[in-house]
């Protein structure tokens, strides 16, 4: 969806939602808020904010949505909230709250479009609580990752591929990519978002990025050398605390060596 399109999209949902006297807040989160981040890909990311219990009638009713008749598919996450799409392919991740229930979220970006008391403050609480980022440990992640590679690879092994590919491919690497975020300065770190450190970390870390990329590309077992490859030679150099005995265990468990690791 072009720029143009999609603030015209946002001035419709909106003018929807001011129409609706239960309704007290439009918060506009992530790329939603933040224009500069927006390219084809963006979708449309946002809170509904009511008054205290009339979430459940605008939940079970989406007639609200812009261009309703539209929408392809629509299901609610009970964690995430509302996921959905249009026919055109445009993307909705939306849920609705009580001011009570949206102080319980964590945020970063985010756009107070429509305030009919209260809003504006409940957001100001919420982005100044500390960020799920900075729950990381580089010490503990590390050894956690080695464990994940080493549990993760032997499951593939026993022929359980996809718990497997789980542990390599998601759990090991959020844990890596939360120690490189800690341990290498990147270029503009601020690009980072601090609710998943996975995402934008190939632009602020391009090589390291590429390297994780590709190994995701890669059988279960492949992939878990090419991140071990990454993460010794990384940040092992002049980091006494990372764990070179646990690691070479695992090499030698394995049945991996230096030599024959991936490139």
């Amino acid at each position: 969806m072009e720029l143009v399109e999609f603030e015209e999209f946002t001035s419709e949902l909106l003018e929807n939602l001011a129409a609706r006297t239960e309704v007290i807040g439009l918060v506009l989160m992530g790329s939603t808020a933040d224009r500069s981040r927006h390219d084809e890909w963006s979708d449309h990311d946002f809170a509904v904010v009511t008054e205290s219990g009339m979430q459940d009638s605008l939940k079970s009713d989406l007639g609200w949505l812009p261009r309703f008749e539209k929408l392809v598919l629509c299901a609610i996450d009970p964690e995430e909230g509302f996921k959905a799409f249009y026919e055109n392919g445009h993307v909705l991740e939306f849920d609705v709250a009580s001011l009570e229930e949206l102080l319980t979220w964590h945020g970063n970006d985010y756009d107070v479009v429509l305030d009919r008391g209260g809003v504006a403050e409940a957001m100001a609480t919420i982005a100044a609580k500390e960020k799920p980022s900075a729950l990381a440990d580089a010490e503990r992640d590390i050894r956690i990752f080695l464990t994940l590679l080493l549990v993760g690879v032997g499951r593939a092994r026993r022929g359980e591929v996809l718990i497997a590919g789980a542990a390599i491919r998601s759990a090991a690497v959020s844990r890596l990519v939360d120690v490189w975020r800690l341990r290498i300065p990147g270029d503009r770190p601020e690009r980072l978002d601090s609710l998943e450190s996975r995402r934008r970390f190939e632009l602020v870390y391009p090589e390291a990025g590429r390297v994780i990329g590709d190994a995701l590309e890669a059988d279960v077992e492949t992939a878990a050398r090419k991140l071990l490859d990454l993460a010794e030679r990384g940040l092992a150099a002049g980091w006494e605390a990372f764990p070179r005995d646990a690691a070479a265990a695992l090499r030698k468990r394995l049945g991996w060596d230096t030599q024959n690791g991936a490139e």
